[in-house]
């Protein structure tokens, strides 16, 4: 169930960074706990289990315009770090696995891997017609920096397929501060993909182009993103959480003809109950 809940949430986050896991134990999760940089070297894990309710205006692919905007589901958050080698799914940042190879005083360095998930006629019946952007493998660096309540993250990633090769980058600063029991956060990010990662998974190439979806070549694109969360603990076990989301995604993303209309501005808020073994 988790998985397809990525995989419905990906085309909205897809505006951002092209991919549903862009970070992992990443500045999201570490921003909200006020993590430093003794955390990135510890071994353990986390397991949360829980229940939200979302709502956004996410992008809506041509052929499922009645596609529900609000939604129920169950909230599962994993992760593990063993001697540096470590793996996250959760639902701040996705799904992502790597290793943490240095870290200094101030900065953690990170092998980080993940995927790209496609896009094909389970986004929309209509799609039947075109070609199966199928997943795809991504790995780079990531460079962490924790300074007092304040994280910086600068990551590159190299997308793997036959098909196609292309870049990704991102950076993100974040920042949290206390009042009583209740934690606040904020986090703002700059996010850019090549035009190989953009034209395979949003464009439309001349052997599949038709009436209804016309020859379509993308380029590069930047984006940008900002979050405003808030967490609060009601006990040892049990914590609620909420977060505001905005995304303002590039013209080359709005003019797919993937896309059912034109929008760059996208806002999603969320809360969930969560139980913390």
């Amino acid at each position: 169930m988790y998985l397809n809940n990525l995989k419905l949430l990906f085309p909205t986050f897809a505006l951002v960074c092209l991919s549903n896991a862009s970070l992992a134990s990443g500045i999201s999760r570490d921003v909200r706990e006020s993590a430093g940089i003794e955390q990135t070297e510890q071994n353990g894990g986390y397991f949360e289990l829980g229940v939200g309710i979302s709502s956004q205006n996410k992008i809506i692919f041509k052929g499922n315009e009645d596609e529900n905007k609000t939604g129920l589901g169950a909230r599962i958050n994993l992760g593990y770090q063993w001697n540096g080698l470590f793996v996250d799914l959760n639902d701040d940042d996705g799904f992502s696995f790597g290793y943490n190879a240095i870290n200094t005083e101030h900065w953690s360095y990170d092998l980080i891997g993940g995927r790209l998930l496609g896009i094909d006629k389970d986004n929309s019946d209509d799609f039947e017609v075109l070609r199966k952007r199928e997943s795809a493998a991504t790995f780079g660096v990531r460079a962490t920096g924790f300074y007092d309540n304040h994280i910086f993250q600068f990551e590159v990633r190299q997308a793997q397929h036959d098909d196609f090769d292309g870049t990704q980058a991102s950076i993100l600063a974040g920042t949290s501060w206390q009042y009583r029991n209740l934690n606040t956060h904020l986090i703002a990010g700059i996010h850019y993909s090549s035009s190989g990662i953009n034209d395979y998974y949003w464009g439309v190439n001349s052997e599949e182009a038709t009436s209804e979806f016309a020859e379509y070549q993308l380029d590069d694109s930047v984006s940008f993103s900002t979050e405003l969360g808030m967490t609060y603990p009601l006990s040892e076990s049990w914590i609620v959480k909420g977060k505001l989301n905005y995304a303002y995604g590039s013209e080359e993303f709005a003019n797919s003809p993937l896309r059912a209309d034109d929008s760059q501005h996208f806002v999603s808020a969320s809360a969930a109950i969560i139980y913390v073994f």
